[in-house]
């Protein structure tokens, strides 16, 4: 039947027609609503769905109360602003957020004026999804009777959904883990003396930034090249990566050699994993340090950067960024003021994440990019720095030739 096997947005009054036809029933993944559910119904019956098999709601279709079948489309008055309202609603409404899909008005088949919108959400790899506000987790269920409905998970289910998102959080992890490996491959391969030993590098920055629950990959691995290309960014009167550097393509992966310049990585994954990792070791008047205009314009770019690649690969929700700066016990930050300063008294490196949205790194850049540097400089005993974030990115934009 066209009505499952086509895109939403390509639904039209004939597949409303050929269900009505067909007699369509209630199922564990169909259901019909006469108006236009309220927030708590639509996110019910929407997580319910994600939590079980996924699923279908058509909103202006009129159901046998007795055994669920389709009687009528007399369709709704169009809502203005309904397909953003339900996807703000399960954006904000469950945790973690419900992926779904909503068609644009489709007229009823009558031709009175009217319109039906059909809802869809698939069976969900990051389940279970709480609604908020302590509403629980609810699942599609026809246990005792022929009436499909949606009731509260018991603990054999909870157990078996958590299961379920138990596996995607370990797959986050074990992309960031390879990634590291990989740079760090990379880093032996580059910097090694006569005996085939890596030489001292100095201090690294590694800023990975992935999606919170990376579910199923976003994209072909021959189209990564493609993406990588459309999210160059403007950089240093050149463009972020840089032209000149190597790409390189591994397992479910692109990898772009010496990226920033020298010594440094991007790895773009189908997952959306997005890893950043460059040396920071630079040299003022015979003394080693770190560069402090260069690390806070990397982590602007970076920032960016990840924002537009994101968005080439459609991924729209929650993400994590996990950074790790170090060694910098020995290195004093150079460039930094009208002197250098001193880093860090007793640690050596420090390792930290940061929950944020795609959104954010399109929309929020400096803000995202505020808290990375502030995190950072608090842990290097500079927190006199991070309490002037406007000051740190104009010396970020400045030396990235923003302006």
């Amino acid at each position: 039947m066209p009505f499952y096997t086509k895109p939403l947005s390509k639904l039209d009054a004939t597949d409303l027609q050929e269900l009505l036809d067909e007699q369509a029933v209630e199922n564990a993944r169909l259901e019909f609503k006469l108006t236009a559910p309220d927030k708590d119904t639509t996110l019910k019956k929407l997580s319910s769905f994600a939590n079980t098999f996924g699923g279908y709601m058509l909103v202006g279709a009129k159901a046998d109360s007795k055994d669920g079948r389709l009687l009528d489309l007399p369709g709704v008055d169009p809502i203005a602003g309904y397909k953003q309202k339900v996807v703000d609603w399960c954006f904000a409404g469950a945790s973690p957020p419900l992926n779904v899909e909503v068609s644009d008005p489709i007229p009823t088949p009558t031709k009175n004026g009217k319109v039906c919108y059909a809802i869809y959400v698939s069976e969900s790899d990051v389940a279970p999804h709480f609604l908020n506000g302590r509403k629980g987790v609810w699942v599609r269920t026809d246990e005792f009777s022929a009436h499909f409905d949606e009731q509260l998970a018991n603990d054999v289910e909870l157990r078996h959904l958590l299961d379920r998102r138990h596996l995607i959080r370990e797959r986050r992890e074990n992309l960031i883990a390879r990634a590291k490996r990989r740079f760090n491959t990379y880093l032996d391969h580059k910097h090694k003396d006569r005996s085939g030993q890596r030489t001292d590098v100095g201090p690294l920055f590694e800023f990975c930034v992935v999606p919170r629950f990376p579910a199923r990959p976003l994209c072909a691995q021959t189209e990564l090249n493609d993406h990588l290309q459309r999210a160059r960014t403007p950089w240093r009167s050149v463009y972020f990566p840089v032209t000149s550097s190597r790409h390189v393509s591994q397992h479910e992966s692109v990898i772009v050699l010496d990226a920033a310049g020298d010594t440094s990585i991007i790895e773009a994954s189908v997952w959306g994993t997005l890893f950043y990792a460059t040396a920071l070791r630079d040299e003022s008047d015979g003394k080693l340090g770190i560069h402090m205009r260069r690390f806070i314009g990397l982590v602007l770019v970076f920032i960016r950067h990840a924002g537009r690649m994101l968005e080439q690969l459609g991924y729209s929700g929650p993400i994590v960024i996990e950074s790790a700066i170090g060694p910098f016990l020995k290195f004093p930050w150079l460039y930094a003021s009208q002197q250098d300063l001193p880093g860090s008294e007793l640690d050596d490196d420090v390792i930290f994440s940061i929950h944020s949205t795609a959104e954010d790194l399109r929309l929020k850049s400096d803000a995202v990019a505020s808290e990375v540097i502030a995190t950072v400089l608090y842990s290097a005993n500079r927190a006199d720095l991070g309490v002037e974030p406007n000051t740190m990115l104009e010396m970020g934009y400045r030396y990235n030739m923003w302006i």
